[in-house]
């Protein structure tokens, strides 16, 4: 399971209640007001420009634009489990303002570098007061209606959810109820929801709250999977498609230069070809040829297809570094031209496996509804699956990414596999 998560942002369908709508746009606009506010006061003190100056109202504009772009980027990745904002805060500034300023110097539009310079240093704070605030207003808890799927979510966190004994709330804190909506209630439950959805009380379903805060959807539980329309939009598929062949071929002048030294390192360390073809199962259960750098020896599956082990003796010195900075995938970015893979997505698995796994994984196919990708949920925050139970686990968290495959969800794991990189989390 995720860790660290922040149960009151996770929750994904308490986002779109009233309340935290209005938390959330009072914010903004606060966040906008506060901004235009200190950055005009600050340039009225240290500038010579009048507030009605190109130079001034550019910039201003572009500070606006910068703190909006951040304010909404940070509120949509700390809905996803084990964010917290505070993290992202950082990268998302950094490409945001940056952003702006490379567009206010090379449209050589009218603008003051002090001005800029303010709103540079203003505009960081203000969003880190505003995530602090929407932090402190997110509180309370959760009661949980006793039928169906609930002994789960009490687990996860007895202090934020608690189980009713009858239908009506006991704690006054309650900002929210989950209920199993695959689950026949009595008719005073019933009532009692229908009341409380008068009243505008936000109620979620449980099984998609334990994925909001777990990261993985339960296996056992397959109610919910079967009552929602689990298809990915085909629009977002499409525009995934051109956008990741786009940045692929963008960075070819320098991925094939990089693949083409670390092939001939392969070669000199150890005999055998520097590149290895491996068949994997991919979209609607077809199988494909997936290229990768050679990182173990030529005699590595001499008995057959096995799991790679915490330090397997058939990996190279090379492949053990190329492996830990996911070098050894790069290779796949034909793949992802081709058509076989994209660049998030579920791990592809060998053909032995899959056959092996649908015999005692229940829906285990339900994975190949999207093309597999080179980075996925399950490698960021779950890592590498060794065995039947790790892959159960693993498989979790694929169902997770398939059911709420978005642009967020997929930003999201772009950054997490930066993070995984630089730590070699799951690597083997």
């Amino acid at each position: 399971m995720v860790k660290g998560h922040v149960i009151d942002s996770s929750l994904q369908p308490a986002s779109l209640s009233k309340k935290s709508l209005l938390i959330h746009s009072t914010t903004v606009f606060l966040g906008l007001f506060v901004c235009a506010s200190v950055i005009s006061s600050t340039s009225l003190v240290f500038t010579a420009l009048p507030l009605h100056a190109p130079q001034f109202l550019n910039v201003l504009v572009g500070s606006l634009i910068g703190y909006l772009v951040s304010s909404v980027t940070l509120h949509n990745l700390g809905r996803f489990p084990g964010n917290r904002p505070l993290s992202y805060m950082i990268p998302v500034l950094t490409v945001s303002l940056l952003s702006i300023t490379a567009f206010i110097i090379f449209t050589r539009i009218e603008y003051s570098r002090s001005v800029l310079l303010i709103g540079l240093g203003i505009v960081p704070v203000v969003t880190y007061m505003e995530f602090k605030l929407r932090q402190n207003l997110q509180t309370g808890r959760y009661a949980v209606v006793p039928f169906g799927f609930y002994d789960e979510l009490i687990r996860l966190n007895p202090k934020k959810f608690y189980v009713l004994d009858q239908p009506q709330l006991s704690a006054p804190d309650t900002v929210g109820i989950l209920v199993d909506s695959n689950e026949q209630l009595p008719g005073d439950w019933q009532q009692f929801i229908a009341e409380e959805l008068s009243k505008d009380t936000p109620v979620m379903d449980s099984v998609s709250a334990y994925e909001s805060i777990s990261g993985k959807s339960p296996l056992d539980h397959y109610g919910e999977l079967a009552g929602h329309e689990l298809l990915p939009s085909q629009a977002y598929l499409t525009a995934k498609r051109i956008l990741e062949s786009s940045l692929i071929l963008l960075s070819a002048p320098i991925a094939i230069p990089f693949i083409i030294t670390v092939a001939v390192a392969v070669k000199l360390e150890s005999k055998g070809p520097a590149f290895f073809i491996q068949r994997r199962v991919g979209k609607g259960g077809r199988e494909f040829s997936m290229y990768k750098i050679r990182s173990m020896r030529t005699d590595s599956e001499i008995n057959g297809a096995q799991f790679a082990g915490e330090e397997d003796p058939r990996i190279t010195r090379i492949g053990k570094f190329i492996r830990k900075m996911r070098i050894d995938e790069l290779p796949q970015f034909l793949n992802i031209l081709k058509g076989d893979m994209a660049l998030i997505g579920p791990r592809p698995e060998q053909a032995a496996f899959v056959k092996e796994f649908e015999q005692v994984i229940p829906l285990y196919s339900f994975r190949h509804i999207v093309r597999p990708g080179i980075t996925g949920w399950a490698q960021v925050t779950h890592g590498y699956a060794a065995d039947e139970d790790e892959t159960r686990e693993k498989l979790a968290h694929d169902f997770y990414y398939v059911k709420n495959l978005s642009l967020w969800l997929d930003l999201d794991i772009a950054f997490k596999t930066v993070k995984t990189m630089l730590t070699g989390f799951g690597a083997r």
